[in-house]
């Protein structure tokens, strides 16, 4: 009888933790979990200097890849850093001529923390599927660096403000999916105008870079 109550004291120990998540319950639901989310996408960079009739210095639109990972509080909050990368280079855009690459390939890279929303809901009535929206506010910064692979690199760094919305689709208790768009708010005339050597009518812009991604989420 004595070796029955162990084992059944063991067995329930055991199914304890892996009851806590239900099936379709989702990646970052219950108390301070934590959890990784690779993505991929594709950025598309705002014009960062105007210079009159039409003619803009902007980088060229290409693939975004990164990662983020969080400490979610409670179904609805979490604490999220990101990190993504983006190929691209500097261009003259004009409505009225092709665009005009201006420099070899760079790399842009996004770090950020972020305090992330999320509004978890039952699909249908069985509990086996999950979907959340997610909304995304947080402030870092933007890097842009002629050597494409070295993060360490010289190079340029802006403060960068973003705001995001998305949805979590999941897909088992620790697999989701992770769609999210994204506005990375950045400015670099504060003081780049006075560095080279542009004409007094260049004007910085405000750059909204729009980044729309896909990612697995894997909770822990």
């Amino acid at each position: 009888m004595r070796k029955f109550l162990v084992t059944a004291g063991l067995l329930a120990a055991i199914a304890a933790p892996m009851q806590a998540q239900t099936p379709g319950e989702a990646v970052t639901s219950g108390q301070s979990s934590f959890y990784v989310s690779p993505y991929a996408g594709y950025v598309w960079f705002g014009d960062l200097f105007d210079f009159g009739n039409d003619v803009e210095l902007s980088t060229d639109n290409g693939a975004l890849f990164g990662v983020q990972a969080g400490v979610s509080f409670s179904p609805n909050i979490s604490l999220i850093g990101n990190f993504g990368r983006a190929k691209t280079n500097f261009e003259i855009q004009s409505n009225t001529d092709p665009d005009q690459r201006t420099d070899d390939d760079m790399a842009i890279f996004f770090y950020d923390a972020n305090l992330q929303f999320r509004l978890p809901f039952i699909s249908d009535m069985t509990r086996q599927s999950w979907i959340a929206p997610v909304g995304q506010l947080g402030v870092g910064a933007i890097k842009y660096t002629t050597d494409t692979d070295d993060f360490n690199s010289d190079g340029k760094t802006d403060v960068a403000f973003n705001v995001g919305l998305g949805a979590d689709f999941q897909l088992m208790k620790t697999v989701g999916i992770r769609l999210m768009a994204k506005d990375y708010i950045t400015n670099l005339g504060w003081v780049d105008a006075s560095e080279v050597d542009f004409d007094d009518g260049v004007k910085g812009n405000t750059s909204h870079n729009f980044g729309l991604t896909v990612g697995l989420n894997f909770g822990f």
